[in-house]
């Protein structure tokens, strides 16, 4: 059977540039470089993060990608570039509650009563967004977008949009903050 050499050459190219740019984790395939638009800025892997709870043996793989590389937290808020977290579902499922819970706790152990309450509609905005459970192989991502805001896309299709940057930073410091949802995790995402 022929093919012809346009099709050959476009899969050598997907081929090569997928083994380029992406890295296994945990058996979760993780890019090196996104676009976040068509023709957009690129933007670079800073870390990935595992969580493995082996009491309920489910592991969540996570990654920070940043137009403007930078090394610290406070760097990383106060860049005004794209910004995308990823979080991948690897072997079970997360339930609504529980993400909402979780990152709940992330924001109030972050911020003050006073920075918590100018967030709070932001915060009620994105939890709305969780109706249904994320299941194994579920690809969620959040990203800033200078131009629009907090953008959270599900398995390619998108959930919300909450403007601005103030949510945006006040959820990496969820994972980021002095009181991250897990310290470990935080490491990780830093690349250290």
């Amino acid at each position: 059977m022929k093919y012809p050499v346009r099709l050959l050459f476009s899969g050598i190219i997907a081929l090569g540039s997928s083994l380029a740019i992406a890295k296994d984790i945990a058996g979760v395939n993780i890019e090196e470089v996104v676009n976040l638009s068509l023709g957009g800025q690129e933007l670079r892997l800073k870390g990935t993060a595992i969580s493995n709870s082996q009491a309920r043996q489910s592991t969540y793989v996570g990654g920070l990608y940043l137009q403007n590389d930078a090394q610290s937290v406070q760097d990383i808020l106060s860049n005004t570039g794209a910004k995308r977290f990823v979080l991948y579902c690897q072997n079970s499922s997360i339930k609504p509650e529980a993400l909402i819970r979780a990152l709940n706790l992330g924001f109030i152990a972050n911020h003050s009563e006073q920075e918590f309450a100018a967030l709070e509609p932001m915060v009620n905005q994105f939890n709305q967004i969780w109706h249904d459970e994320i299941h194994e192989g579920d690809k969620v991502w959040i990203d800033f977008l200078p131009e629009q805001g907090t953008v959270v896309t599900i398995n390619g299709n998108q959930k919300g949009i909450i403007p601005g940057k103030d949510f945006y930073d006040a959820f990496l410091k969820t994972w980021l903050g002095e009181k991250p949802i897990n310290a470990e995790m935080k490491k990780q995402l830093l690349g250290q």
